[in-house]
């Protein structure tokens, strides 16, 4: 299955690696590149935004080197202004930052700064963050992601709450007709992903439940099924 949006067919499965082991990376990566795999989430902590370290933009240009994937990079840091700079010269394709950490006079500038690179521009917000805070820049940015657990670590349960604010963002955007694409992370599974889907989500970041399978393409193929419609 892949979403089209922009008249361009995107393949709506994003795996984040923040749960991989580290010394199976590469076999991971050629499994999702020969599962039509098309972007990779990078889930970018600097310990103060969240407690937890994890990459630096290195991870991006040194995935783009070897591979054709194209790099989301979220961005969990208190200064993103500072770090955007450094995630687009590594490669990066799409690029999120989180409301919680900017001032609001501060959105704008660091939306333009991210299309003027050519990259896409998300909004993320934690579980905590209220939905209507992003409506005001829903004709700016490309997509907005949810997050559906509290960051900082992989592994976690999906906050069932979340369904209900992804219906209120869909509302929100079919009504101002933005076209703007929901992204959910956290917790997702074989499980849930209908439902998820079924509450208005587009791209589903699944790291663990992913990362854990014994058999990645199976997995995946069971996923797929699952965002079918009528299934």
């Amino acid at each position: 299955m892949s979403l089209t949006h922009n008249s361009t067919s995107i393949n709506p499965i994003f795996p984040s690696i923040l749960s991989t082991n580290y010394f199976n990376l590469e076999s991971k990566l050629n499994t999702f590149q020969e599962n039509n795999i098309e972007f990779i989430h990078l889930d970018i902590m600097d310990g103060h935004f969240v407690d937890n370290l994890s990459f630096g933009p290195s991870a991006a240009s040194s995935i783009k080197s070897q591979f054709p994937f194209k790099i989301d990079s979220h961005l969990m840091v208190n200064n993103p202004a500072k770090m955007i700079p450094k995630f687009i010269k590594a490669g990066s394709d799409w690029i999120s930052f989180h409301l919680e950490v900017v001032e609001n006079s501060d959105v704008l500038p660091i939306i333009q700064m991210i299309k003027t690179s050519g990259c896409s521009v998300g909004i993320a917000l934690n579980p905590d963050k209220e939905i209507e805070t992003v409506f005001p820049f829903l004709d700016r940015i490309d997509f907005v992601l949810l997050m559906s657990v509290f960051p900082g670590f992989g592994g976690q349960s999906f906050i069932p709450s979340t369904l209900e604010r992804i219906a209120r963002l869909k509302k929100q955007i079919t009504q101002t007709q933005n076209n703007v694409l929901i992204q959910v992370d956290g917790g997702i599974n074989d499980s849930n992903i209908h439902d998820i889907k079924n509450a208005g989500a587009d791209l589903f970041v699944i790291g663990t439940f992913l990362f854990n399978s014994e058999h990645i393409k199976e997995t995946l193929f069971s996923i797929h099924n699952k965002l079918i419609p009528g299934v």
